[in-house]
């Protein structure tokens, strides 16, 4: 379980937001939104163990990230994932080299296991037999996807994605939204921080969230799907 108490965070010299309490449970796939420049990444490295927030402690499973081991963030963070808003500078030229960077956390994976693994992850999200390709000749939704992938090659165990709702594009937000309810059902924790959730999404039984500050929270339904 993850936890936020009270946390606040200050950019430029201005408050972005106060005494913000969030709670994510295990096996739960959460959507956070907020308008452009509310602190959505900065509320997703908070959550991470990445960035200190300016007041208030994050826990993990009663552990606080912040105030207790000095290794506390590195060490969740080294169980979780990340797909970023754009791709980091990793040096990775080609799609299998990206796998290949990710696969490096993953103990006990075989090579053939590994390229079963890729094959497998690149159908899912629509791009078979990419593994050539390079990064730079991608379209954002392709990019988008392919970092996703790579990352669930790691099995984490929380997920956190930053604006990948919007970058991978509308015709993809069912297929994402059913892949993070299977994780969830196998115990894996799902955040997302988005502008919105896709309209569809809104239609079929979304509901307006929960107010938490500038953002809102939805959370994804976990059994009966009315979202497909």
């Amino acid at each position: 379980m993850i936890e936020a108490f009270r946390v606040g965070a200050v950019f430029r010299n201005a408050t972005l937001w106060d005494g913000l309490d969030l709670a994510f449970d295990d096996g739960e796939a959460c959507v956070v939104t907020g308008p452009p420049a509310s602190g959505k990444s900065t509320l997703l490295r908070i959550l991470r163990g990445e960035l200190r927030p300016d007041s208030g402690d994050v826990l993990v499973n009663g552990e606080s990230l912040y105030r207790g081991k000095a290794d506390a963030g590195k060490s969740f963070r080294a169980i979780s994932g990340l797909v970023a808003e754009s791709f980091p500078a990793t040096g990775c030229r080609t799609v299998r080299d990206l796998f290949l960077l990710s696969s490096v956390a993953v103990g006990g994976l075989s090579g053939k296991e590994r390229m079963e693994r890729e094959d497998e992850l690149l159908k899912l999200v629509g791009l078979p037999d990419s593994q050539g390709f390079e990064l730079a000749s991608l379209s954002v939704s392709e990019r988008a996807r392919v970092a996703l992938a790579a990352e669930l090659i790691r099995t984490p165990r929380v997920l956190f994605a930053d604006m990948l709702l919007m970058n991978a594009g509308k015709e993809w937000a069912d297929m994402l939204g059913g892949l993070f309810r299977a994780l969830a059902r196998e115990g894996r924790t799902i955040i997302l921080a988005e502008r919105a959730i896709p309209d569809r999404w809104s239609a079929r039984g979304g509901g307006e969230g929960i107010a938490k500050g500038p953002f809102r929270m939805f959370r994804l339904p976990s059994a009966a799907d009315p979202l497909r």
